[in-house]
């Protein structure tokens, strides 16, 4: 049996050692350069710190499973490029805000929270979403009634009833 090492395996024709080695180091190069990009694209850049908020939605009594949040700050005390705290509401009502990693929360600070919940209308083999379930009011942060203040540190759970009897 042959081993054969890097340095002894045939390049193959048209390619020199020498050749190869700058087409790795190239290779090496445009990793590195995407490995950064993506870490970059998963920070605030600035190392601004989140604190873990979780909490539970119920709309017209029943959990609002596959509903979207989304966190607004209010005041200058949140940085823009801060990002959007945002949540999907898992189908027991509860839900967890992610802002730059997975459940990691958002930065302290306060905020108007939109609700948008369309349910899927099924018509026969497919399914589209419907009208937004929640009242319109609290679907624009302008508008809307739900205000949460973030601290640093833990935060309760943030408990969001909305009345669907309330006038769109």
């Amino acid at each position: 049996m042959k081993i054969e090492t890097n340095e002894q395996r045939d390049p193959g024709p048209g390619l020199t050692r020498s050749g190869l080695s700058s087409c790795r180091g190239r290779w090496f190069q445009a990793l590195a350069v995407c490995v950064g990009l993506g870490v970059a694209g998963c920070s605030s850049g600035d190392g601004e710190a989140t604190y873990p908020v979780s909490g539970r939605v119920v709309v017209g009594g029943e959990p609002a499973a596959g509903a979207f949040l989304v966190f607004h700050p209010t005041s200058g005390s949140v940085p823009a490029e801060a990002g959007r705290p945002a949540a999907q509401v898992r189908s027991d009502g509860s839900f967890d805000l992610t802002t730059f990693d997975e459940s990691d929360g958002a930065p302290a600070g306060d905020y108007a929270v939109t609700v948008e919940w369309r349910k899927l209308i099924h018509n026969g083999a497919e399914a589209v979403a419907g009208p937004n379930v929640v009242p319109a009011e609290y679907g624009r942060p302008e508008s809307t009634p739900l205000k949460v203040t973030v601290v640093e540190g833990e935060n309760p759970p943030a408990e969001f009833q909305i009345d669907v009897t309330r006038r769109r």
